[in-house]
């Protein structure tokens, strides 16, 4: 690695950065990639938002433009980061006897659920005038042709919540919807939305992406006829910048990328390793424990065996268990974070059971009230950096520092002091945890679980 780095001349890069924190971070283009590309506005921007809007693809920007679109429109979805997300364009209505297509639909919800829990469907207009009876079809339609893992129809009346848009220029019509289920969004709100949002972040994405969400922010200010606010001066002063110290520029850019590159390779070794360090320490299959993996490495987890239930014999599990994830970025700030974890939007977690509470709520209510003083007591000699009992998703959490020396073994051992810490057999948070998820259990669902609670994780002799 160290062979194949630039040389820096340290007082130049200095000297760069002092004069661009001088700049002001607004970064405005003279012309943007649609003014070149043919075709309608309409379907560039289309794509441009299907791309933009899902945080699975390598843009970088994650949920944040996908929450912006939300917040605008007033659907308020709580960790939409631990959420399983669709986009799909220019879908079809399945119903039979009907027919049309819709721009976009984007649907969200437990990666285990059978079906997403909620749904918004968007028709982008920029010149072109609403069809006959379009919206008004669109919003009849029961079903439509939109993927969900292995499921290839979006039903309707299976969605808990519903959103029906019409984005277009702030001087056309309104939608003829005669059902009035669509709601009219300019694409000036989704603008000042995605601005907003942005502003004090934007320079923290990659480079690449900044430049087309800028370009894209532009063409859809040239839609609506908004004042682009670009001063030449400011735009001539960073642009001087750049040619000035261009190779410098060059160098940094090429060292970054094989950064990134690292540090993705890093984080794929952890993912892959870590359940064979620990299973070498650990007696899993004597402590009737398990761990749970994925190949996100967001989504790494240990737990009782007896912690991961299935009630109501679905896909939908009961779980609770700890997590780790060793993401990029957890390791560019050189850091472990350890949960306790239940799960706050799986079926079986959030339906009401009993007396109109759900496991959640009632789990949640007795680590609050019957065991809060069991609880207290046994996270004393934890040092915790954080709680939310109160509620689901992170219960419990502790970060471990790692060593930026050796982040892959400061990684593996701490995430055996960890372990040791809160799942072997010294400690009490483990079994007064498990005495929480018992009762819950058997008051919500009327019975015992399955199985047996065999004590704390063992080390091996």
């Amino acid at each position: 690695m160290s062979d194949t780095l630039p040389g820096f001349d340290q007082e130049e890069l200095e000297n760069f950065v002092e004069q661009y924190m001088q700049l002001d971070r607004r970064v405005q283009r003279p012309q943007n990639i649609y003014s070149i590309l043919p075709g309608s506005r309409e379907r560039k921007y289309q794509y441009t938002l299907k791309y933009f809007l899902d945080p699975g693809r390598p843009h970088g920007l994650g949920y944040t433009l996908l929450e912006s679109l939300l917040e605008c429109v007033g659907l308020h979805e709580f960790n939409l980061a631990g959420q399983h997300v669709e986009i799909d364009d220019e879908v079809r209505i399945a119903d039979t006897g009907s027919d049309g297509i819709i721009d976009l639909i984007i649907c969200g919800g437990s990666a285990l659920a059978d079906h997403p829990r909620w749904g918004v469907f968007l028709e982008l207009k920029v010149g072109a005038p609403e069809g006959t009876d379009q919206t008004t079809t669109y919003a009849q339609a029961e079903t439509w042709d939109s993927n969900w893992f292995d499921l290839d129809t979006l039903a309707v009346d299976r969605l808990d919540t519903t959103k029906y848009l019409y984005v277009k220029r702030a001087v056309a019509d309104d939608p003829d919807d005669k059902t009035g289920t669509f709601e009219s969004v300019n694409w000036s709100e989704i603008v000042e939305s995605f601005e907003r949002n942005t502003r004090e972040s934007l320079f923290e994405y990659p480079n690449r992406s900044v430049i087309q969400f800028t370009d894209f922010i532009q063409a859809l200010k040239e839609t609506e006829n908004m004042d682009s606010g670009i001063d030449e001066d400011e735009l001539n002063e960073r642009l001087n910048l750049y040619f000035e110290h261009n190779e410098l520029i060059q160098q940094v850019e090429k060292a970054n990328s094989q950064f990134e590159s690292d540090f993705e390779d890093l984080s794929k070794y952890l993912v892959d390793n870590w359940e064979s360090k620990i299973i070498d320490k650990y007696d899993f299959e004597e402590s009737a424990w398990k761990t749970s993996l994925s190949s996100n490495p967001k989504w790494q987890g240990i737990l009782p065996e007896y912690w991961e239930q299935d009630p109501l014999n679905r896909r939908s599990t009961i779980k609770l268990y700890f997590r780790h994830s060793p993401t990029t970025d957890h390791l560019r700030n050189q850091r472990l974070s350890f949960r306790l974890r239940l799960p706050p939007q799986r079926n079986v977690h959030t339906e009401e059971l009993h007396d109109g509470e759900s496991f959640n709520d009632v789990f949640a209510r007795n680590c609050t009230t019957e065991y809060e003083e069991k609880i207290d007591a046994a996270l004393e000699s934890l040092d915790i950096d954080a709680s939310g009992l109160g509620s689901a998703s992170a219960l419990v959490e502790k970060t471990y520092q790692l060593d930026p020396h050796n982040l892959a073994d400061s990684y593996f051992e701490q995430l055996d002091n960890a372990v040791s810490e809160f799942c072997s057999e010294q400690c009490e948070l483990t079994k007064v945890m498990n005495e929480v998820f018992e009762d819950t259990y058997q008051e919500v669902f009327k019975e015992e679980p399955a199985g047996e609670f065999l004590g704390c994780l063992s080390k091996r002799e």
